[in-house]
């Protein structure tokens, strides 16, 4: 019987291979059940662990990266902000 493909997010593709690598992330409880009741992770008392199913996923979406080659870690202007941290609209500074 062939196995369904299985459509995961990119942010879920981000939290698997975080886990993989052992990186602590803080996953929200619809990502945790989705990918609990997909059978890619298991979630016990010693925290969220990845099944052997979700190893070989976070390794495939993380050869998919990178074929692709794309990396977005930060924008390459950094983001207008006024004096309290707030970004800017428009990139602009405020007039008073």
């Amino acid at each position: 019987m062939p196995t369904a493909q299985m459509r995961i997010s990119v942010e879920e593709q981000r939290l698997l291979r975080a886990l993989s690598v052992g990186q602590v992330v803080k996953l929200p409880s619809a990502h945790r059940l989705r990918l609990e009741m997909l059978g890619l992770l298991h979630d016990g008392p010693n925290g969220p662990r990845l099944t052997t199913l979700g190893r070989r996923q976070a390794e495939a979406a993380l050869t998919d990266d990178e074929a692709k080659g794309k990396v977005v870690d930060m924008p390459v202007t950094p983001v207008k902000r006024d004096r309290l941290g707030r970004r800017l609209p428009h990139g602009r500074a405020l007039p008073f």
